[in-house]
């Protein structure tokens, strides 16, 4: 299995692909109200790196739990008026933290959605997709084989064939 080789800590490499803020509805007399439901992103994304950030201003030094972010995927199948998509990861987030998630590539296309806590009467919520170089240590093998060990092996041969002429 091949490992990543990212520039994450390049600004640049980030892309912000969708951003809102969701208040939660108070009652008319103000004593309750009702938690702020799943936040659906209305785009298809094509990058599986990302990060996310899930802030709450009003939020208790207490809690650290920002909520779950579900990748959903498209299963091109229709049961019972039921929607065709599916949550195949589903990644715990930390509050007031950018955490990095890197997806399974599963499929060229995926879409996101965030379940908070039933205690958040306001959240604001970024995504952001990794738009930089993407390489894994294997590509570099087989380009460190074929830009170095290569022409090193071809230059030996070379080199044995002209020895006996």
């Amino acid at each position: 299995m091949s490992n990543p080789v990212l520039q994450l800590e390049n600004s640049q490499n980030w892309e912000s692909v969708y951003t809102t803020t969701v208040e939660a509805v108070v009652s008319a007399n103000g004593e309750s109200y009702t938690p702020i439901p799943t936040i659906t992103i209305p785009v298809l994304l094509d990058k599986h790196i990302i990060a996310v950030s899930v802030t709450c201003s009003t939020a208790k030094p207490t809690w650290y739990f920002g909520g779950f972010l579900n990748q959903r995927i498209n299963l091109g199948l229709l049961v019972g008026g039921l929607p065709d998509s599916d949550a195949v990861q589903k990644r715990k987030i930390w509050l007031n933290r950018i955490t990095l998630i890197i997806f399974p590539e599963l499929t060229s296309t995926y879409s996101l959605s965030l379940d908070v806590p039933k205690w958040f009467q306001y959240v604001s919520f970024t995504v952001f997709k990794y738009v930089g170089i993407e390489s894994d240590t294997t590509e570099n093998l087989i380009n460190q084989i074929i830009n170095v060990d290569l022409p090193r092996i071809e230059q030996k041969v070379n080199d044995i064939s002209n020895y006996g002429a």
